[in-house]
């Protein structure tokens, strides 16, 4: 039998299949690849980076809004402390003058005065931290983004408690990290939109406190709900904050805020957005809001 030094029309069909399928899986590959070095490439650029525009600051309080202090007689002929409720109704708290005048009584005994005013503090953003904390499935952990750009203002009124109130306090969410700079940039680019300009800041505005009642003296702490309007992502929603109040002193507070909300009510990943559940987040997401505020004049 006689074999051809060329190969068969058979042959060389297969071998064409063979380098069209391998040249449609490389393509196939490369297309995946290029799919998702895109993805990282798009993320990297929109993510931008976490430098805030500007230094942060809230709306400020005024003491201007406040009038005249209220005047207490003091008994005895002596200065003493007094006990007058703080932050809202219900509440009490313990603390000295912060000045003395004096009045004659009919029976020509000289009197002094305690003249308690309403005191401003602002939040110090270098020693305060809001914070996020959300379960991952893809992989398995829990994510945990920190900021110490926050700000706001607290007036307490210790003769009119009705008057004391919490100012709005902003957050800068650009500036939130994570263990991960790949997770940040990702969180700045498509999670919370914050590298645009318009998502940069999130602003919770207090319209309530609730929960405050008996008495306190400085080192003690209270512990009472606020309610308000937490502005995120460009979506409002009612958001109420369990928070523990410490007073240091007549010049300092200290306290923590923690409540947990639903991501997909501000329209963060959600999965009807999405098509299907790519992003491995869990619902819940864990809110905190650690401070420091210090007396300040205005």
């Amino acid at each position: 039998m006689e074999y051809s030094r060329y190969p068969s029309n058979v042959h060389m069909r297969n071998n064409t299949w063979k380098l069209v399928l391998f040249g449609l899986g490389m393509l196939g590959i490369g297309a995946v690849m290029g799919g998702i070095s895109g993805v990282f490439l798009f993320i990297s650029i929109t993510g931008g980076t976490a430098a805030p525009s500007v230094p942060i600051s809230a709306p400020t309080l005024s003491l201007e809004m406040f009038g005249t202090p209220i005047v207490a007689q003091a008994t005895s002929g002596t200065v003493s402390p007094i006990q007058e409720q703080t932050l809202t109704t219900g509440a009490t708290i313990q603390s000295t003058a912060t000045s003395t005048s004096t009045v004659t009584s009919q029976s020509g005994i000289v009197s002094p005065l305690t003249v308690l005013e309403p005191q401003l503090f602002r939040i110090v953003s270098e020693e305060s931290e809001a914070r996020f904390s959300v379960s991952e499935t893809m992989p398995l952990a829990t994510a945990i983004g920190r900021t110490n750009q926050v700000a706001g203002d607290i007036i307490v009124d210790f003769n009119t408690p009705s008057n004391s109130r919490i100012g709005v306090i902003r957050v800068n969410m650009r500036t939130l990290q994570t263990d991960s700079a790949d997770r940040d940039r990702s969180i700045r680019c498509c999670v919370l939109l914050s590298a645009q300009a318009a998502y940069e800041f999130a602003d919770f505005t207090p319209t309530s406190i609730a929960g405050l009642s008996g008495q306190v003296g400085i080192g003690q702490t209270l512990t009472f709900q606020v309610t308000g309007d937490l502005v995120l992502r460009g979506t409002t929603r009612s958001v109420t904050f369990d928070v523990s109040l410490t007073i240091v002193s007549m010049s300092e507070l200290r306290g923590l805020g923690h409540t947990i909300v639903n991501r997909s009510e501000f329209g963060i990943l959600n999965d009807s957005e999405n098509m299907f559940d790519y992003h491995g987040v869990a619902e819940a997401v864990t809110l905190e809001f650690e401070f420091v505020a210090r007396a300040v004049e205005q």
